[in-house]
């Protein structure tokens, strides 16, 4: 390990004091930060309670157990300041957990009634002061060029917490915060945040709603707004303010379990071209664990395999400048084996293989063509990953009329004006013109196109006279995808 940032002596296994940075030269190993100090907020009423202290420890031993600690170079853990907390969070939240360090824990079992889903401790304002302050730190380094990357092990998670409060186990929003440092101290004007847990960070969605200097990309469990949070705006018709649409995508999934071909589904056809369109100049990753295999709240399948590969594709962004940030995750042998994988891969150890077969379930093929269909009139990148393929898309291209995708409405109305049923029969427009453009509608995900034989002693056959087809039509008689009926 190179000893430009390296633990300080006396540390024992677990890391029971913070690491030191020593020097200033830069390092070319990732940062790894984790300080003992953040397990000493619990549920005092509830020892089983998922957000427990043990998530952090549990991760940290096994990454010393595998030796990925000392690869690394170690980042000490700091408070976050009040300015910097308050560049996300009020005034008021700041000083309303500011006071839990004086109450007595009946004071804090009542004063936790009024949140949603939160419990309270006397050391949960200094905990939450250091996750956020740690996930600046590392953020800091990074874009000094101290360290090419870095992971924080740190808790409470944060980004469930809203302006004013906290929330879903949530004190401070540590990304968030972390963000608007870099943007206001750094000079930094675009920042891509992933954000995998499995539920959606509702707080870091309204922080950059109407910022387009802030990309915010979410997968999450959404099930029709029936999983928690439980709002309507984790959808993916949620897609920024006025003035930054199109900055926040929600990968919304419904339905069936998700697990690791549905996740790289969704990078390699919606997040990376929307990603590399951004070109962000730094990655923040707010890294949920709880859509991983055998986690009690999630139940999604995501393996170590699978976080690993969403790691490895992300270090293709920003230069590598990514810094990853723990969030939620409560099965703790899931998030160790993943968040292991994760730290292997950002010190460029060999990419694991992944399964054979890696089809994605109908339910999330839906679910990812939702986003963009939703998406598609705000990134260019996203044309060529519609209802067709880039055979396809080329012909669009190579048309003379062809055009930029259109509005929702707009689209209605050339539905209209083909007709819902019976497309080449019904009016003047010729089957040729009527079949570009279906397949124009199709690769904004807007239509759904079908070619019926019909059979040969059909008694209609002799009023129909034959018509001649478009270019290569033959090459789009099997796109049979999207939401909306045309027969032809």
């Amino acid at each position: 390990m190179e000893d430009c940032l390296q633990g300080s002596e006396g540390s024992s296994g677990l890391g029971d004091r913070p690491f030191a940075s020593k020097a200033h030269e830069p390092c070319s190993k990732p940062g790894l930060l984790y300080d003992a100090r953040m397990r000493e907020h619990e549920n005092e009423g509830n020892p089983s309670h998922p957000e427990s202290p043990d998530r952090i420890s549990r991760i940290w031993s096994l990454l010393r157990e595998r030796g990925l600690v000392e690869r690394c170079c170690l980042v000490e853990a700091r408070e976050a300041t009040k300015e910097e907390i308050l560049k996300i969070h009020s005034e008021e939240h700041y000083v309303t957990m500011e006071t839990t360090r004086e109450k007595s824990t009946e004071e804090l079992r009542e004063m936790a009634r009024d949140y949603n889903s939160v419990y309270l401790h006397k050391l949960i304002f200094p905990c939450a002061l250091l996750a956020a302050g740690s996930v600046i730190e590392m953020t800091e380094k990074v874009l000094q060029g101290k360290l090419p990357s870095g992971v924080t092990v740190v808790r409470p998670p944060g980004h469930h917490a809203v302006t004013e409060k906290c929330m879903g186990f949530c004190i401070f929003n540590s990304v968030a915060i972390a963000a608007k440092v870099a943007i206001d101290n750094h000079n930094i004007s675009r920042i891509l945040i992933v954000d995998w847990d499995v539920h959606h960070g509702n707080a870091t969605q309204e922080q950059f709603y109407d910022d387009k200097r802030v990309l915010y990309f979410s997968l999450h469990r959404y099930d029709n707004a029936m999983f928690y949070p439980k709002s309507t705006a984790a959808g993916p018709t949620h897609m920024g303010g006025v003035s930054a649409k199109g900055y926040n995508v929600n990968m919304a999934w419904s339905g069936k379990m998700m697990g690791d071909p549905e996740y790289l589904a969704a990078f390699h056809h919606l997040l990376l071209p929307i990603a590399s369109e951004f070109n962000p100049e730094l990655v923040l990753v707010s890294c949920g664990l709880d859509a991983a295999k055998d986690d009690p709240l999630g139940r999604y399948h995501v393996s170590p395999v699978g976080y690993a590969h969403m790691t490895h594709l992300l270090r293709g962004l920003a230069g590598g400048k990514m810094v990853v940030a723990h969030e939620g995750g409560y099965n703790l042998k899931s998030i160790s084996e993943s968040m292991a994988a994760i730290v292997s891969v950002l010190l460029g150890d060999p990419l694991p293989c992944l399964p054979d077969k890696m089809v994605p379930n109908d339910d999330a093929v839906d679910c990812i063509r939702a986003v963009v269909s939703a998406q598609i009139p705000y990134w260019k990148s996203l044309r060529i990953f519609g209802s067709v393929g880039a055979k396809e898309m080329q012909y669009f291209d190579n048309s003379p009329d062809f055009e930029e995708p259109e509005s929702h409405d707009q689209t209605q109305e050339s539905r209209d004006r083909s007709g819902d049923v019976g497309g080449a029969s019904g009016g003047n427009e010729d089957i040729g013109d009527s079949l570009l453009s279906n397949l124009r509608e199709m690769a904004i995900g807007e239509t759904m196109m079908f070619a019926v034989t019909p059979k040969s002693d059909c008694e209609h056959l002799t009023t129909l006279s034959p018509k001649p087809l478009p270019p290569d039509i033959a090459s789009h008689r099997s796109i049979l995808l999207s939401n909306y009926k045309k027969w032809i």
